[in-house]
Formats: structure tokens, sequence, C-alpha cells
């Protein structure tokens, strides 16, 4: 049931295999939302159409995420997009096909040109807060890549009050004790892409997320309803900010800003 749904558990086998990441992001979907329909992809022509302006192959987990769940925005931008197969691009360098970008152009996750032939390709992140025109590894599947998409921006969705405290050696040692690591390898934050690396943790209805903060780590809670939200809150003692009011505001597409 949707409300038993637990992140860890589902992703307890790692995802080995890029039918397991869609399995995953169907099971999601269906228990944090709606499930996924036919509606909620790209057809193949649309698909085609971007590697003919492209002149380039997409890798064949890209184009099964599009084809999947590629126009649920509910699922891939909430904040830092999925682009669009039309709004596809390469990165500064040259070197890259960027298929997601941070809201106003900070950051954006890639695959190499040379990669593009692999199926399930590893993935760069590149962005301002890195020194000159490098990149880092991000995670080495593009599969998992959209997995961890979906987890983002479920975070970041508007439709319950997510909290946030400072993840003091205390909340950690709670953190570990009450909730379960998710079994997703830990990659840089964009933000902070030379800082310590993102961890997940989950329990029933609830997603936590441990990252890069002001001073030292940040632990970052939502959940599918703001009750999840508040039993994990209470849970772990520490020093959370009082709660404000949900936002239920509905984000315009029209305002994110393409890269570059």
């Amino acid at each position: 049931m949707a409300d038993r749904f637990d992140v860890a558990e589902a992703l307890a086998g790692g995802c080995p295999a890029r039918a397991d990441a869609w399995a995953f992001v169907r099971g999601f979907a269906a228990a944090w939302s709606i499930p996924v329909s036919p509606a909620d992809g790209f057809t193949s022509a649309d698909v085609q159409r971007a590697e003919d302006r492209l002149g380039l192959p997409l890798p064949v987990a890209l184009r099964e995420a599009y084809a999947l769940f590629g126009r649920r925005r509910d699922l891939v931008a909430q904040q830092n997009p999925l682009l669009e197969p039309d709004e596809l691009l390469l990165d500064p360098s040259g070197e890259l096909l960027v298929f997601r970008s941070e809201n106003q152009g900070c950051a954006g996750w890639g695959v190499a040109l040379a990669d593009l032939s692999r199926a399930d390709p590893p993935v760069a992140l590149f962005g301002d807060r890195l020194p000159g025109s490098t990149r880092v590894d991000f995670l080495d599947r593009l599969s998992l890549a959209c997995v961890e998409t979906v987890l983002s921006e479920a975070a970041m969705a508007s439709g319950t009050a997510g909290r946030t405290c400072q993840a003091t050696p205390e909340v950690v040692a709670c953190l570990e004790e009450q909730f379960t690591r998710v079994a997703l390898p830990p990659y840089p934050a964009w933000f902070e892409p030379m800082g310590p690396p993102v961890h997940w943790f989950s329990a029933a209805g609830s997603l936590l997320c441990l990252e890069p903060g002001l001073k030292g780590m940040d632990l970052v809670v939502t959940g599918r309803t703001t009750a999840d939200v508040q039993r994990a809150v209470e849970a772990i003692p520490g020093p959370w900010p009082p709660a404000g009011p949900p936002v239920t505001e509905v984000v315009d597409d029209r305002e994110w800003i393409l890269p570059f």
C-alpha cells in the first residue's frame, strides 16, 4: 500500500539493472503521487527529433526514461528539471550532453559525448561551484541518476512542508539508529560539489537527505504527508526550526532558466 512504501526497501537491491531503476520510479510514483501512465512519456518521434537536431545518439537509458516518465513534472521538474528532448544541449566545454539543469543554470548533469553509445553511461556534474571548466563524477549510471532526480525532486515538492535542521553528531547518530540508509551510492551535491557527499535514509512514508549545509551537514526531511514529516522530526531530537505553513503554489515552468 502507498502508506507503507519505503524507499530504502524498494532500493535494497541497489538497482543493478536499468529495469530495476524504472521499477522503482513506477513504485515511487504510485505511492507518493499517482501511477505512471503511457501519457507520461515522450514519443520515439520526440526523441528522434532531438537526435536529429543534435546530430548525436541518446543513450538507451535516457531514451527509456523519456519514454516512461519524461513528462511527469512532479517527478522530474520540481526544482532542477530533467530537460525535455527539445531542450537538450551541450555544456560550455562541448564535451557533455546535458540532460538536467539546475533551475537557474548554475550547474548541470551530463554524459560525455564519448559515452553516448553506452546503454547506461556514467554521469558527470559541472557548475559554477567548480574551478574553471572542470567537472566531477556524479553517479556511474544514468539510470541511477534518474532515481536520484526523482528523490531530490520529491524533497523539493511543494505539497508537503519539509523540515531542515543542522546535522549535529547527535542528530546523525539518531538518524542512523531510527532510519534505514538508502542503497544509492554517495554523490556530490550540485551546490557544494567539493564538499562531503549526499546520503539518503528512509522509513515508510518519509525520506531524509543528509547533505552539505552552511555549518557542516544538514538533514532535510520530507514525506508523503505533513504527518509523515512530523513523525520523522519527532524521532530525531535536534535543532529543528519552527515549522512553517505548507507551500502550495504551482511553479510556472516558464521560470526555468536553461544554462549557458
